[in-house]
């Protein structure tokens, strides 16, 4: 007799709704009626006490979409929690075939008006779905509050994002062994998420 655990049956419960998504796939030619087809909808806040232990689970296991391969302790991302100069933003999506569980967190430092991203992750299970771009939304929202203007992030090559930041619009500021240093101004920022609802589920 063999003890399935929780997180084994969530897996398979992931593998199997990716498995209809990519079924529904087959019926569009346009990727992006694709994606609208899925009904996503997305919760991103900032974070919440009982989310940190996932936080940090994924912050650790996540390699492919690591923007710069950063890892924290429990400790660390609970510092990040409570340090009023950081944000510490998650993303969590579901659509019509089931629920992703939190995909997605955006670790951000404020100094002055410039807020530093240290760390940029996502989950490969939602690659592909605009995930990223209300994430950013989400974030300059967020920075706007904090008298933020300015938000920079660095790309350490080994991993599949390499054009993540040029995509969502930042402007490169630095190349250093092909460690890149990208620059987004937030004053003139247009929402880039056009897909996915917005909200608490």
């Amino acid at each position: 007799f063999l003890s399935v655990s929780e997180e084994d049956l969530q897996r398979l419960k992931y593998y199997e709704d990716n498995q209809s998504r990519e079924r529904e796939k087959l019926n569009y030619e346009n990727y992006q009626e694709y994606l609208k087809s899925l009904d996503m909808l997305a919760e991103i806040q900032e974070a919440k006490d009982v989310y940190l232990e996932r936080i940090h689970q994924l912050i650790n296991k996540t390699n492919q979409f690591n923007l710069t391969t950063k890892r924290y302790t429990k400790a660390e991302v609970e510092e990040v929690f409570h340090d009023e100069n950081s944000i510490l933003l998650y993303g969590r999506l579901q659509d019509k075939f089931g629920d992703n569980g939190l995909v997605s967190i955006v670790i951000g430092k404020k100094e002055n008006k410039v807020l530093d991203i240290p760390l940029w992750i996502m989950s490969c299970r939602v690659l592909k779905r605009d995930m990223e771009k209300a994430m950013l939304d989400s974030l300059v929202e967020i920075c706007k509050t904090k008298d933020i203007e300015k938000i920079v992030g660095k790309y350490i090559p080994s991993s599949m994002v390499k054009n993540h930041y040029m995509d969502l619009g930042f402007k490169l500021i630095e190349d250093n062994d092909s460690i890149t240093t990208w620059e987004l101004d937030i004053c003139e920022y247009k929402n880039k998420n056009e897909i996915i609802k917005i909200g608490e589920y």
